[in-house]
């Protein structure tokens, strides 16, 4: 774990950062920092690994006071993901997540194969080993800033604002990657981000700070949302927050999917609604009312208005399906990505009024 004690920390112009910070990052967990700008975010995460140094209080680093352990000791334990990668541009990809066990003495040989098992372990291939960073895109090279973080096996990790240099579609497949490789190595992290929604996305804890690196609130995802510490905190995460708070449920287990017959493209749908899958069974969307049945689906007459949800997604995924749904049914589809049924918006609705029903 790392633990912030009465920390402080105030610059000589008389600039006070951060203001008596008191927290513990768990173990194994990763925990987020956001608020305002300005509000001393990245500083409390740089006194973690000493780019900063604290003017009061102590940071922990397992059992280990930050300022009475040497500075390269203290960084070979800790991985480091910076915004835009950070890599060396005169070397591959390979080597970039080679270099520093390279630094610590693995061979060559070793070094590199490690580097492959962690690009593929990232979603890259060998064909992007051997590019250079300016021959990929930025979320492949965010990637390989990952990988190169985790080159040591560290059991601690500093990320600052890691995937804010990318499009928002890219941004939420790697937010979607971390968090499946979180989900297998259990590293103890500490993100800087500026969005909310990032946060709440990927944080285990959240602390929200405030202007002067005072915090606000420190609890996890589900408790911002839905308590609020202050008039500050609810301001800042904003509006939304019933329907946000709707993703820290499952519905799998308290609705069932009707099995509606899909028509596949190329086949006759037996009615106007018909819900269209492709060869594999992946369900695309809805028969538009236009097409009418009795005359085969082309491309052109599918609806794809609706997003689909997966069987093992969250009732706020369901909702969203039922409501994009040109026909007030939501799309299912399995882990595996095929048809599995829909959901009635009815459905969904009682089952979010069974949320707020009063304990008895």
């Amino acid at each position: 774990m790392i633990t912030f004690e009465d920390v402080s920390k105030q610059y000589p112009d008389g600039t006070v950062a951060v203001s008596g910070l008191n927290f513990v990052a768990p173990s194994g967990k990763l925990t987020v920092l956001v608020g305002p700008s300005g509000c001393g975010k990245t500083t409390t995460m740089r006194m973690i690994n000493r780019l900063v140094d604290p003017t009061g209080g102590r940071v922990l680093v397992g059992d280990q006071d930050t300022q009475t352990t040497d500075r390269v000791a203290l960084r070979r334990r800790i991985g480091y993901v910076i915004q835009g990668a950070g890599l060396f541009p005169h070397r591959t990809a390979l080597d970039n997540v080679a270099a520093f066990p390279r630094l610590l003495g693995a061979s060559k040989k070793a070094a590199r194969e490690s580097a492959m098992e962690l690009l593929t372990r990232v979603g890259l291939t060998e064909r992007h080993a051997r590019r250079y960073p300016w021959q990929l895109s930025g979320g492949q090279q965010q990637r390989v800033g990952v990988a190169r973080a985790l080159a040591t096996d560290p059991p601690f990790l500093l990320m600052d604002e890691p995937f804010s240099a990318v499009d928002p579609i890219v941004r939420n497949q790697l937010q979607d990657e971390f968090l499946r490789l979180q989900q297998e190595l259990s590293k103890t992290i500490v993100m800087v981000t500026h969005d909310i929604d990032e946060a709440l996305k990927l944080g285990d804890y959240v602390a929200v700070m405030r202007e002067g690196g005072h915090l606000a609130q420190f609890a996890t995802p589900e408790e911002l949302l839905t308590r609020p510490a202050d008039q500050f905190v609810a301001d800042f995460i904003g509006n939304g927050r019933g329907y946000r708070s709707l993703q820290f449920h499952r519905w799998a287990h308290v609705i069932d999917t009707e099995w509606e017959e899909p028509v596949p493209v190329g086949g006759i749908p037996g009615r106007d609604d018909s819900v269209v899958v492709d060869v594999g069974g992946k369900p695309l969307g809805w028969v538009r009312s236009s097409g009418g049945a009795g005359t085969a689906v082309g491309v052109a007459d599918i609806d794809v208005s609706g997003t689909v949800a997966r069987e093992s997604s969250s009732l706020r995924e369901l909702f969203d399906a039922a409501l994009s749904s040109p026909t007030g049914r939501a799309l299912i589809a399995g882990d595996d990505g095929r048809y599995k049924g829909t959901v009635r918006l009815a459905a969904v609705s009682a089952a979010m009024e069974t949320l707020k029903a009063p304990v008895a």
